[in-house]
């Protein structure tokens, strides 16, 4: 039979496998293109120079194989100068942070704090895209916010734009916008994460693709750390699995060796949504704080950009200091699959294997045969 696993993302943008690998570092970038999948940097933290460096060192590794970066780019939040935004902050929220700096001995941060998500994001946003843009970068992701906007000037630049959803809704508003890839990202993912289950959501957003907008792509995301997952996302009418939790487990991976082990120890109960960090629903491993904001002492966490902004201090004394029991790295459910650190390529081939042993028991041939 035909390769159900060689599918249009293969076709299209020139990769041999349809695994679509999200990550902060770049040398994980270079291994998963090189190994045959398509890489996408997360570059919301870098600055417009650091991403062009990146772009440029990727490039240098990978040729004119497929990656990407990814941005966040938000619809919307609360608006205003820093002043303002400071004064919005409840003071039963100070007092409930510097309790807990006090009551569990946690010192001042070495460094003073970057601040979280403020409300330079979108100004920041725009001159990130222009080095994407600028760079001629094969794929652009929208992590948070449509890319409709930027559609036709990065068609323009031969750039292919990707949106990520959590809901039907947004995938009908992409599809209408023709944006060439939807990423349908379950409440199982790590990071940023909705309510509604891969399973739940994939298919609906197959079934709006290819009632709106065949040439479309729709990428399953949410969960996906095994092979079965891959298998499993193909058979409901994927066209690659979009996957994030797995590559900080990875030799290349620059998340460190505690929390790569937080990962490998980790089963799925262990990867919990809170909001104390951005404001927003985060997936990620449970820690001392996430533990410390679900208590009912705790006040409801604030919008963003407005918890980014009070929980700086607290957040860069965590690290600053190395306060591993107090860390959680993002995390989706299929955490629980992991067991051991390994090589990206090895990752990839081993995604590849079993979802081909699962496609073959399904179909009693083998693949491609």
């Amino acid at each position: 039979m035909a390769d159900p696993l060689f599918t249009r993302v293969c076709e299209e943008y020139g990769a041999e496998f349809p695994i679509v690998a999200f990550a902060h570092t770049k040398d994980v970038i270079a291994a998963v293109v090189n190994a045959g999948g398509i890489g996408v940097l997360g570059a919301t933290g870098s600055t417009p120079d650091e991403i062009d460096s990146d772009v440029r060192w990727i490039r240098e590794r990978v040729g004119d194989k497929p990656f990407g970066v990814d941005l966040l780019v938000p619809a919307s939040f609360v608006q205003g100068n820093m002043e303002d935004l400071e004064e919005m902050i409840p003071q039963e929220h100070r007092d409930f942070v510097a309790g807990l700096m006090r009551d569990n001995d946690i010192p001042p941060p070495k460094q003073e704090p970057e601040g979280g998500i403020d409300a330079g994001l979108m100004e920041k946003a725009q001159k990130q895209l222009e080095v994407v843009l600028e760079n001629r970068v094969p794929i652009f992701a929208s992590g948070l916010g449509s890319p409709a906007f930027i559609l036709d000037k990065a068609h323009d630049m031969g750039v292919k734009c990707w949106g990520l959803i959590g809901m039907k809704r947004q995938a009908v508003r992409e599809l209408d916008a023709k944006v060439d890839g939807i990423i349908a990202q379950g409440g199982d993912s790590g990071g940023h994460s909705g309510r509604i289950g891969t399973f739940s959501l994939v298919p609906e957003v197959v079934k709006a693709r290819n009632e709106l907008n065949p040439e479309s792509l729709v990428l399953a995301a949410g969960g996906v750390t095994t092979g079965t997952h891959v298998a499993a996302a193909i058979a409901m009418g994927a066209d690659a699995v979009w996957c994030g939790t797995i590559w900080q487990a990875t030799n290349e991976s620059e998340t460190e060796m505690y929390a790569k082990q937080k990962l490998v120890n980790a089963v799925i109960e262990d990867a919990v949504q809170s909001r104390a960090t951005t404001g927003k629903p985060v997936r990620q491993v449970r820690s001392k704080w996430t533990e410390a904001w679900d208590a009912p002492e705790a006040p409801d966490p604030l919008p963003m950009p407005l918890q980014p902004m009070l929980v700086a201090e607290i957040k860069q004394a965590i690290d600053d200091h190395h306060l591993e029991d107090w860390s959680g790295p993002p995390a989706g459910q299929g955490v629980g699959h992991i067991t051991s650190v390994k090589p990206a390529r090895q990752v990839i081939f081993d995604l590849m294997e079993e979802a081909q042993e699962v496609m073959e028991r399904l179909s009693g041939q083998p693949v491609g045969a």
